[in-house]
Order: C-alpha cells, then sequence, then structure tokens
C-alpha cells in the first residue's frame, strides 16, 4: 500500500501548528513576487503573537525552518495573526514620522527603542525620503536600534 507523501508549504505548517495547540482559527495564504503571506484569523489569538510580536517572530522561523528543510527554496515567508504586522508596520510608520518632526525641530538626534531587523528597515523606509533627517542603526542585536538625526 503506497502513502501519499504530504506536500509542505508554509500554510499547511500554519494550520498544522494551530491544530496542536487546540486553537480555532480560519489559516489563509497568498503570494506576491517577494514573500509568501500565511494569514490567521480567529478568537483569542494573542498567544500566537506574544509580547510586542515576539511569538510571532518565532513561529515564523519555525514554519520557515521546517519548510525549508523540506526542499522549499525561494521567497520569504511572512505569517500574520489578525493583521498584527500590518498594524504594528503603520505605528512604526507614525512613531517614525513623530520622532522625526521632533528631531527637524530639536536639530537634535534621537536614539528609538531597540527593534528587530524588519522593524528596523520599516523605520529607515519611511524616513528615506523626509527632508531634515537620516537614519542610521547602532548597537548590536538584539539591542540594535535606530537613530534619528538631523540631515
Amino acid at each position: 500500500m503506497e502513502t501519499e507523501e504530504k506536500i509542505i508549504t508554509p500554510k499547511s505548517v500554519v494550520v498544522d501548528i494551530v491544530n496542536l495547540m487546540n486553537l480555532r482559527t480560519r489559516v489563509t495564504s497568498w503570494e506576491d513576487e517577494e514573500e509568501i503571506h500565511v494569514d490567521v484569523w480567529g478568537d483569542d489569538l494573542g498567544i500566537l503573537i506574544g509580547r510586542a510580536g515576539s511569538t510571532l517572530q518565532a513561529l515564523q522561523d519555525v514554519v520557515s525552518t521546517i519548510v525549508k528543510r523540506n526542499g522549499y527554496e525561494g521567497r520569504r515567508i511572512v505569517i500574520d495573526v489578525e493583521r498584527y504586522q500590518e498594524r504594528r508596520r503603520q505605528k512604526l510608520r507614525d512613531y517614525a514620522e513623530r520622532m522625526a518632526e521632533k528631531v527637524v525641530a530639536t536639530r537634535k538626534p534621537i536614539q528609538l527603542e531597540p527593534m528587530t531587523p524588519r522593524e528596523r528597515k520599516i523605520v529607515h523606509d519611511t524616513l528615506k525620503d523626509m527632508a531634515g533627517v537620516q537614519s542610521k542603526s547602532e548597537g548590536e542585536d538584539p539591542e540594535r536600534s535606530v537613530v534619528i538625526s538631523p540631515a
């Protein structure tokens, strides 16, 4: 008797993990040229997000590792729970703009709190075309942060 091999995809791995956690969820996925996105929806999913998104980042790392070990080579995998990542991105953009305005007004640099590489990239991208300021990352992970300075 032949056993059917299960095709491992980012979505299937996420579904297996949330099922093992006995969470009632709906999992969808979509792709663009750069990334494969897996979105998780349900009730009381804070356990999947964790403090400041730390559990969500770990979930994304685990899913990426599992999929890559099963032969997947390609686009980055992005997992989002109830649009947490999207909301976080917008908060970071707003925060970066507010801090940049403060730097322009005071002419003094501001060091932001430590962030993940992805969060720092969002801040740098937000500020790259903003007149009067420049940004750079300083420090060593996990304490690496963005410094916004007058241009």
